[in-house]
């Protein structure tokens, strides 16, 4: 009786060490062979693509201090973005200090708040408070790389950096180039100005008025020597300037496109979203949704065999799309499209061009241009909405040659921004699917149902 009882135990506890041995197993697996389902908003606890990007750019030690508090509710997510961001970069150590328990350590990075970090590596240091995704990567940009010059031309009505109007500011993409490590300043060529020698990129963000001449050469001369410029030129705007991107072998066309049936549901003729991407181009291949474009002008390209010009359209509207030539059309003409007048679609509203530059720039320089017909997509009120944060500040780091910057960033979830959109065709869609064909199909049944139960054997 002992001995069967002794058994019994035995086995008893043999299978609670075996079961324990593979739970231990299980999650020792599930550690090293990390594998997560993020269901979030946003995928707020998984990298994002240029998380990864800029994490592969590491290639020497950078150390993260996070400093917080016992109770603070942001902790769990401070340790594991801390976590996955070292596990993705062998080079990048960290360490979660709590203020109230090491007041010296704290005191000798003169933190003072609580959710404040540090990135340091190669004797350069970079701090910022609540630390997020974004703001982190930043962060390691700015101590692993040297920043490049971005200007904007002012003077004629361009959308303003420093401005943060909703409607007529341009401030948030000023925020999203210094996030990746760029340095952003106006400039005017107004009264003999040359383009700074330091400059990366040169931003013409839709003038309203017209260049002067002196300014169209001073352009042009800093191209030919190699220049880079990301050309964002609205419908009937700045001929000056639409002739000089013309010497390039940019067309600029004097119309208004529309697309009805890639328009946003129940909205206004002008706004598109753009979907026929080049998938064969780096700047709009990463892109995980399409621009949203507002009176936008047709932009194309032309080629050059002889002085070795390459062009490559980037974006292009839907099949049934069409531009009209009325700029009354602007001021709430009627939307008709005019035989003769107008043009069908598909039509291309962003080009590249790249060529190599005149004599007497570096060897091996080259132009780039980049050109969209519409600038609203990279002010205030649209940055944020679908891919045009990505379309403009991928196309800014194409123009740096920063490629390995370009990619999609997280999106903010803000109520009334990257929610669910959907196309005028789609929502038409949808209408006749939920409002036509599904009820038809349950009255069809309803009535079979009853003329064979009234008519039937």
């Amino acid at each position: 009786m002992i001995s069967r009882n002794f058994r019994k135990w035995l086995q008893v506890v043999i299978a609670t060490v075996g079961v324990t041995s593979l739970l231990a197993t299980l999650v020792a697996l599930a550690y090293v062979h990390n594998v997560r389902w993020d269901l979030s908003p946003g995928n707020r606890f998984t990298l994002s693509d240029h998380a990864k990007q800029v994490l592969a750019r590491v290639h020497q030690p950078v150390k993260v201090l996070a400093f917080i508090r016992t109770e603070d509710p942001r902790n769990l997510y401070i340790k594991d973005l801390l976590w996955q961001v070292s596990r993705e970069c062998a080079s990048l150590t960290y360490d979660v200090v709590d203020v109230n328990r090491h007041p010296a350590l704290a005191a000798q990075y003169g933190v003072s708040s609580y959710g404040a970090a540090v990135v340091e590596s190669g004797g350069k240091r970079s701090d910022f408070s609540n630390p997020s995704e974004a703001l982190l990567m930043s962060a390691i940009l700015r101590v692993i790389q040297e920043s490049k010059h971005v200007y904007a031309l002012a003077g004629h009505g361009e959308c303003a950096i420093d401005n943060t109007d909703r409607h007529d500011g341009c401030s948030q993409l000023r925020e999203a180039l210094t996030m990746e490590s760029y340095k952003i300043d106006s400039l005017t060529l107004l009264g003999g100005g040359e383009v700074p020698a330091d400059a990366g990129v040169l931003l013409v963000a839709g003038p309203k008025s017209d260049l002067l001449e002196g300014e169209v050469a001073v352009l042009g001369r800093w191209l030919d020597r190699g220049g880079k410029m990301l050309a964002l030129i609205d419908p009937f705007r700045a001929p000056r300037m639409v002739s000089l991107l013309g010497a390039y072998g940019i067309e600029v066309g004097a119309n208004v496109v529309l697309d009805m049936d890639n328009r946003l549901s129940g909205g206004e003729a002008f706004s598109v979203a753009i979907g026929d991407l080049n998938r064969q181009h780096l700047v709009t291949s990463t892109l995980k949704s399409p621009p949203l474009f507002s009176l936008a002008a047709v932009v194309a390209g032309r080629g050059n065999e002889i002085n070795g010009r390459r062009v490559a359209t980037l974006l292009k509207t839907g099949p049934r799309s069409w531009a009209s030539y009325d700029p009354r059309i602007l001021e709430g003409a009627d939307i008709s499209f005019v035989a003769g007048r107008d043009i069908n679609g598909p039509l291309p509203v962003g080009v590249e061009v790249v060529q190599p530059a005149g004599p007497g720039a570096e060897p091996g320089a080259e132009t780039r241009i980049l050109a969209y017909g519409d600038s609203d997509f990279a002010g205030n009120r649209f940055i944020d909405y679908l891919g045009n944060k990505d379309l403009a500040v991928n196309s800014v780091n194409w123009l740096a040659r920063e490629d390995e910057l370009i990619s999609s960033r997280p999106q903010q979830q803000v109520s009334g921004k990257n929610q669910f959109f959907i196309s005028q065709s789609d929502g038409e869609s949808v209408f006749w699917s939920a409002v036509v064909v599904q009820p038809g199909l349950f009255l069809l049944v309803a009535v079979t149902l009853s003329a064979w139960r009234r008519f039937g054997p």
